[in-house]
């Protein structure tokens, strides 16, 4: 039975699951070196309840992103520039997982995996290479403004650089597919940052 990824669940504690999420490496081995993380080395620290109730939420971004451009890739529609983009931010969504679960774990807590998650998308996002690549800029902007609002809201420094380095490598895969769907790459001086409960909802518009 999957469970279900409400606002109230990434805001609680108490998530079920724990297996480590899994990318098939086949896929993507070929973009492993050009795509390794170097989060923060020092370790977290103790978290304040709102720090684990961002990273929470930054989960739910990470598999939704790890699942979306999953099933892009698996479209077939991508052209092969945008192909190996998506392969390159998969590789990169599932490294900001990695890390943030880490931080659960460190605490003491479980984060949610792909198996506790069920993913909805607009009728007809995967048919065309346009409607993939728009959803790609559509996802991308909500995963930044969620970043964006979490770096202002945290109190743990470690976590607080990890955050601001992930934000900038979303901020990047909205730049180059925004390339992708033949809109401008930047615009903004300042990118909207979203509040806990405005990344939530849009989150629910995605997963149950």
């Amino acid at each position: 039975m999957t469970a279900e990824l409400t606002r109230s669940q990434l805001l609680r504690g108490g998530v079920r699951g724990g297996a480590t999420l899994l990318v098939a490496g086949s896929a993507l081995g070929a973009y492993a070196v050009s795509a390794q993380a170097a989060p923060p080395s020092g370790a977290v620290g103790p978290l304040a309840a709102a720090d684990l109730a961002n990273t929470r939420l930054l989960i739910g971004v990470e598999l939704l992103l790890i699942d979306f451009y999953t099933n892009a890739i698996a479209s077939r529609h991508l052209r092969a520039d945008a192909e190996a983009d998506a392969r390159l931010a998969l590789i990169n969504e599932a490294e900001h997982y990695d890390y943030l679960s880490f931080v659960l774990t460190s605490a003491g807590l479980v984060a949610l995996t792909s198996a506790d998650v069920d993913f909805t998308y607009p009728a007809g996002a995967y048919y065309t290479a346009d409607s993939v690549t728009a959803l790609a800029v559509t996802l991308e902007t909500l995963a930044l403004g969620a970043y964006l609002g979490a770096a202002g809201n945290l109190t743990n420094p470690v976590l607080a650089g990890a955050v601001a380095q992930i934000g900038a490598n979303e901020a990047q895969h909205v730049s180059v597919f925004s390339q992708h769907a033949k809109q401008p790459a930047f615009h903004d001086a300042f990118p909207a940052p979203l509040t806990t409960a405005e990344a939530s909802d849009a989150l629910d518009g995605y997963t149950s």
